[in-house]
């Protein structure tokens, strides 16, 4: 029995040992799991850059002349002397209509015109006889009153024949419809036998297209800019404007600013200007979609972030940066105006910021990044790891 109650006992005391280090174990706290690895970015490091000053902007071609040739007399087409499509010159020769009527208007006008240049001399001659006979006492003042009359009458008559010679002339002359401008003629509906007149409608348009112009359009805010530059003596030959045409073509000749507007439009928010292109070659025709690029020729300190590093969120833009203890922070910036691969900064950056360029999607604010800095071609576009570009 004694042996039983000593097994008991060690038993008891075994369990609760047990026991004890059950309840011990559970109290040992789990070891914390690894940070993770910091992530790789690449980095540009923003620092100003000189630049010329540069806005592109939508713009459409239009004609600087457009001209719709009508015919000023009723009379029938005898000839058409152009080929549709095709380049003529000022007092070139377009339609030829008959002219039979208005030559014989023209000789009845002329006619006209010597009958009254006559009775003008006969009543001169009268008049001047009168007033010889006059001091004599052959005639009476009422007498000399109707000669000055006579003379008047003469005069006006002359005069309303000559007007009326000239208007012949005129519609003479009006039966050869010749270019008022030089430029390219387009389509027209009229064939010889035709009978045209003033109220036929256009017979043909005319446009000049040497030179061509651009008409684009001024934000307010630009606009504004341009009227205080321009206020404090701005020189326009500091500006360089080009065309640019579908597929980044530039139009080989440079332009000049044609009209600037004088207000801005309430409905739209923007201001007209017009520049105007040579065309020499008519390798420009009114209707293209294309864009202006204004820039100007003496560059200055700007910086510029590339354009793959902008983002967008409920806010505005923003970009990226690594802060001096390696981790991710989001900026809000504003942009001036964009570039072709970049954009220039108006606020929210500073010279010396890490702008990330690279792995954008892996990393969120707060994490931990490892960075790689990076070499920007500010006119390609191009980003690669500092020293991967050199030879």
């Amino acid at each position: 029995m004694a042996y039983l109650r000593t097994m008991q006992k060690n038993l008891t005391t075994l369990g609760a040992c047990l026991a004890l280090g059950v309840i011990l174990t559970g109290c040992e706290q789990e070891p914390a799991p690894p940070a993770p690895p910091p992530v790789g970015v690449g980095v540009y490091e923003i620092e100003p850059v000189d630049i010329n000053q540069e806005w592109r902007l939508s713009a459409r071609t239009e004609a600087l002349d457009s001209v719709d040739v009508q015919a000023r007399v009723q009379a029938e087409v005898t000839g058409v002397l152009f080929d549709r499509g095709t380049r003529v010159e000022t007092g070139q020769v377009l339609f030829q209509l008959d002219d039979q009527t208005q030559r014989e208007q023209f000789r009845q006008a002329q006619a006209q015109v010597e009958s009254s240049r006559s009775s003008l001399q006969l009543a001169e001659r009268n008049l001047a006889r009168g007033l010889e006979v006059a001091d004599q006492g052959f005639l009476s003042a009422a007498d000399i009153d109707k000669l000055k009359n006579a003379e008047r009458q003469a005069v006006s008559a002359l005069e309303s024949a000559e007007a009326a010679l000239v208007q012949a002339q005129q519609n003479l002359d009006y039966t050869t419809i010749r270019a008022p401008i030089s430029g390219r003629v387009g389509d027209t509906s009229a064939t010889v036998g035709n009978l045209v007149g003033p109220g036929s409608g256009p017979l043909v348009q005319l446009q000049a297209t040497d030179p061509i112009v651009a008409r684009f359009q001024l934000t307010d805010r630009e606009f504004l800019q341009f009227v205080q530059q321009r206020n404090q003596g701005f020189d326009l030959d500091q500006l360089e404007i080009r065309l640019i045409l579908d597929g980044e073509q530039i139009h080989p000749h440079p332009g000049s600013l044609d009209f600037v507007d004088i207000e801005v439009n309430r409905g739209t928010g923007t201001a007209d200007v017009t520049a105007r292109f040579p065309n020499p070659d008519d390798t420009l025709v009114p209707g293209l979609f294309a864009s202006v690029e204004l820039r100007l020729r003496q560059p200055s300190s700007q910086l510029l972030v590339p354009n793959q590093a902008i983002g967008r969120n409920q806010l505005g833009q923003f970009v990226r940066i690594v802060t001096p203890d390696n981790t991710i922070a989001e900026r809000q910036i504003t942009i001036e105006r964009e570039l072709r691969t970049s954009s220039v900064v108006a606020s929210g950056l500073d010279e010396g910021d890490l702008v990330v360029v690279e792995g954008l999607q892996k990393v969120r604010p707060g994490s931990i990044v490892q960075t790689a800095m990076y070499d920007w071609d500010t006119e390609t576009g191009l980003l690669a790891p500092v020293g991967s570009t050199q030879p």
